[in-house]
């Protein structure tokens, strides 16, 4: 697994073994950079100022891409130890400390964070869990998503999330066995 664009173009990112965490694909990840890298859902949407938040984050790849390709800041919530530890090691390879705030915790209940609200959400929970409305949730109770946030939301390609009319639908689209759905915050 590597990264795609950006400043850390071709950086191996380590990976983790076993069925616990479901890496997205390489493919996918590439399309969702392009997507919003090619302005239909805004202008600057991966700048210094943008704010990154990777729910679900596995090892991270998908938040590294988007430091890598030039977003100001990534927030990362992760409740599974080997995947904490796997993606703690990716973010010192890549020498992103600075630019990065760990949560080791549970997504899908309440907690507490300092860092700033989100310009872009990543959703990856498991396949069929739904854990993405709890999560969005635990979020949108502390502030968390910042004013017209762009909400990504990874399911299987035979689930269509539906977050609560909070979220205005934008597009979705499958790429293999993942679908990518993207949301507008209007609170």
């Amino acid at each position: 697994m590597n990264i795609i664009g950006g400043e850390k173009r071709g950086a191996r990112l380590a990976s983790l073994q076993g069925r616990d965490t479901r890496p997205t694909a390489q493919r996918t990840r590439e399309a969702l950079f392009n997507l919003l890298e090619g302005g239909r859902f805004g202008r600057h949407l991966l700048s210094e100022d943008s704010v990154i938040w990777d729910v679900f984050a596995g090892t991270g790849a998908i938040g590294l891409e988007a430091l890598s390709r030039g977003a100001g800041h990534a927030v990362f919530i992760e409740k599974d130890r080997l995947a904490c530890q796997t993606l703690t090691a990716n973010i010192g390879k890549l020498g992103y400390q600075a630019r990065v705030t760990l949560h080791h915790l549970d997504a899908t209940q309440p907690f507490t964070s300092q860092a700033a609200s989100a310009s872009i959400i990543i959703c990856d929970p498991p396949y069929g869990s739904g854990a993405y409305i709890p999560a969005l949730a635990a979020l949108n109770a502390q502030n968390k998503i910042g004013r017209d946030a762009l909400i990504i939301i990874e399911t299987q390609k035979t689930e269509m999330p539906a977050p609560d009319d909070s979220y205005q639908f934008l597009d979705s689209r499958h790429y293999g066995k993942a679908r990518i759905s993207l949301f507008r915050y209007t609170g």
